[in-house]
């Protein structure tokens, strides 16, 4: 059998993590332990105990709802009371007794289970208690009036106190009781002693189950707590573990990074290890790995000292010439003068870059500053011989040119014009191309270059457009006596694109600095502006307070007109019906608002007349703004004919555009059917006169006296009936007129 090594890095690793592996599961099975029994405690709380305390209060309000709806009857007679007791107790009350009896059978305290079977029983003689006192109610004997819409807490728009509203109600009826309504002590008499001994067995019961929901609650506050205390013990036990191991392990790992630690040391510091050290684990391979390393490095010592000797021909073998580094060392030999020259090539530019973006930093405020400083460093520092930079401008025409905004060394004479377009020469070709152009053969008298020595034409020239975000924001030309490197043009190229940002970067702050001023202007007008705007606020918070009193004082003359019996209705422009108060809507036989919202108001006149010239010309004048009034004929949902004296008003908006006709309206429909009685009674009376007066005619001298006393006799009784008729006529005139608020 293999001896198992306890120094090695596997078997501490082992250790280590199996360790930790243990204390996990056993801290996963505690977990899981405690979360599931604290679940099925709180699940008994929120599917046993919670439902069964909203239930029994929903038993005990709905009992109470039904006593508040019998109070109700026996005052009112309401026989939609007595439907409505029905659908308490079969909705209301059933429901919530079904809701119990499925989760009784889960409650453990028996006392529970006996006091709710005593509750179900009172319910049940409250049912029947309340069935008998209904058939025994009488009604007509008292006035007695009791209304839910009288009690105080109805007014507020929270749920009022059961309690409150039923206290208020026995109130009421003691008060009213001296009037001797037959009804009025039926419910203190027969249910009022049941109703409290249900409200007290149901708040014992409500009261148990929610000390019952308390202790386990407390029961899963106890588990947690010794959740807690598990999991912190086990926690702590795993720290000291965890350090116990990190102790025995980083002893162990010390002593052989040590080792490894001195032998890399020596190689760092350039000196190679002359003995070979070992750790008794896996270390021991690099460190092998490190003896072969130290004797490579020896060779590339050696390498190292001819060649900086300068001695590139050397047989040293590095690494037996194999591998990356013996063939990189090989060929670094033939690449020592490439990179040589690459690493002056690239220290000259990143140094020209270096200054260069000092430059563009330093004159960020001024083209022209920045032009000169730009083109000058670029000549001097590529060794050139004469410079020209041109910028993006707006020329007299406000159209897109190049303006030179500054040269080196050239003459004067060239540039007398110091704009040009688009296209023009080959500035302006590279900036329509937005190419580059390098030239070597120059055209003769192309340029000259102003020197102390004279006039000389450059051999190369370099144009180069300044392209920042694909956009030309100019053109720099730079020539020379010699030509241009790639390595130069490539960094006039690179340098390019650090001018163009920093031409857009000075344009953007020119045109801040002018949106800065017109800022400033537009504040100060601004501030004037406020200031009027303030004052027209003021006198516009004034003409809203009287708007608001205008509108209070309007809002009170309609309750006033509701309360006088008028109708009230508003149509829009075409007819069609907007609304109408409930006195309109039960003077027309409608049930509500809805049922002729949207309808026109031919529905109210007959069929004739609704086809009629008179009731389009009717409509005509008050679209015109006439308005309309007097005594009209209409008819009602199931065709009955209704009289009203009314008018037709029109609502104007602000444009004097007419948005709404509002119709006020009184029912004189009595007072007419009482007037075409009487009218057909006196045609009848007439007809009878006119008859005896016939016969008079017709009879001879013997029954003539007769019939004239019957005559006068007749005469007489019309002469009274009519008086009568006129008097009746007279009060009901006047009683309407009462009725409708006209003095």
């Amino acid at each position: 059998m293999r001896k198992i090594n306890f120094n090695s890095i596997k078997s501490r690793m082992i250790i280590g993590y199996g360790s930790m592996a243990l204390l996990i599961v056993i801290v996963v099975i505690i977990t899981l332990s405690q979360i599931g029994k604290i679940m099925m405690m709180g699940n008994d709380v929120l599917e046993n105990k919670q439902p069964s305390r909203i239930y029994v209060n929903a038993f005990k309000s709905g009992i109470r709802h039904s006593n508040v709806n019998l109070q109700d009857y026996l005052l009112s007679g309401n026989d939609r009371l007595k439907n409505e007791i029905e659908e308490i107790w079969e909705k209301e009350i059933q429901s919530a007794k079904d809701s119990i009896d499925s989760l009784k059978s889960s409650w453990e305290n028996p006392e529970n289970i006996i006091l709710y079977e005593k509750l179900s029983r009172l319910g049940n003689r409250i049912q029947l208690k309340q069935k008998e006192v209904m058939n025994n109610a009488q009604f007509g004997g008292g006035d007695i009036r009791l209304s839910i819409n009288d009690y105080p807490g109805s007014e507020s728009d929270t749920i009022y106190d059961s309690n409150d509203l039923q206290n208020w109600i026995d109130d009421e009826l003691a008060d009213q009781s001296s009037n001797n309504n037959p009804n009025g002590n039926l419910y203190a008499d027969n249910l009022k002693s049941l109703s409290d001994e249900f409200d007290e067995k149901a708040s014992l019961l409500y009261a148990n189950i929610e000390e019952e929901s308390w202790g386990v609650a407390e029961k899963i506050y106890n588990a947690r707590d010794r959740f807690v205390i598990v999991e912190s013990i086990i926690v702590i036990i795993s720290i000291l573990l965890c350090f116990i191991l990190y102790r025995f392990a980083r002893r162990q790992f010390k002593s052989s990074i040590n080792t490894l630690q001195d032998e890399v040391k020596i190689l760092s510091e350039g000196n190679i290890p002359e003995t070979r050290a070992n750790t008794n684990d896996e270390f021991d391979i690099i460190l092998e790995e490190i003896h072969t390393l130290s004797e490579n490095l020896s060779n590339v010592k050696n390498f190292a000292l001819e060649v900086g000797k300068g001695s590139f021909d050397s047989d040293i073998s590095v690494f037996n010439n194999q591998g990356d580094i013996g063939l990189s060392l090989a060929e670094m030999r033939d690449s020592l003068k490439n990179v040589s020259e690459e690493a002056r090539i690239r220290n000259w530019t990143n140094k020209g870059s270096a200054e260069f973006g000092d430059i563009l930093r330093k004159y960020n405020n001024n083209i022209s500053e920045l032009s000169d400083h730009v083109i000058t460093f670029m000549v001097n520092y590529l060794n050139a011989n004469q410079g020209s930079i041109f910028i993006v401008d707006e020329d007299e025409n406000g159209e897109e040119a190049l303006r030179l905004t500054a040269t080196y060394a050239y003459d004067r004479k060239k540039f007398l014009e110091k704009t040009i377009q688009p296209g023009q020469g080959l500035v302006g070709q590279v900036y329509l191309e937005k190419q580059s152009i390098y030239m070597k053969e120059l055209p003769e008298n192309y340029i000259t270059i102003t020197s102390g020595l004279g006039k000389a034409t450059p051999k190369s020239i370099f144009i180069v457009p300044l392209i920042a975000n694909e956009t030309v924001y100019g053109v720099i030309e730079i020539g020379t006596f010699t030509e241009f490197t790639d390595n130069e043009r490539k960094f006039i190229e690179d340098v390019g694109e650090n001018i163009a940002s920093s031409v857009q970067s000075v344009k953007i702050n020119e045109r801040t600095n002018k949106l800065l001023e017109d800022s400033q202007q537009m504040t100060e007008e601004m501030r004037a502006q406020e200031e009027e705007m303030r004052q027209n606020m003021e006198e516009l918070q004034a003409t809203q307070e009287e708007m608001e009193r205008a509108q209070k004082e309007s809002n009170e003359r309609l309750v006033a007109m509701e309360k006088s019996g008028m109708a009230y209705i508003e149509f829009n422009p075409k007819g069609d019906i907007l609304t109408a108060d409930e006195t309109f809507i039960k003077l027309f036989g409608y049930n509500s608002v809805d049922e002729i919202k949207g309808r026109h108001h031919r529905i109210f006149v007959s069929e004739d007349y609704a086809n009629s010239e008179d009731y389009q010309s009717f409509w005509e004048n008050l679209r015109a703004g006439k308005i309309q009034s007097g005594i009209f004929e209409r008819y009602s949902k199931n065709g009955q004919k209704i009289n009203i004296k009314g008018s037709y008003s029109i609502l104007r908006n602000q444009n004097e555009e007419i948005t709404k006709i509002v119709k006020f309206a009184f029912d004189i429909t009595e007072v007419y059917q009482k007037i075409d009685a009487l009218v057909k009674e006196k045609d009848a009376l007439i007809q009878q006169i006119e008859e005896i007066e016939s016969k008079i005619k017709s009879t001879g001298e013997g029954g003539l006296a007769e019939l004239k006393a019957y005559q006068q006799e007749l005469k007489k009784s019309l002469i009274e009936k009519l008086q009568k008729n006129e008097s009746e006529l007279k009060a009901s005139l006047e009683k309407q007129k009462r009725d409708l608020g006209i003095s």
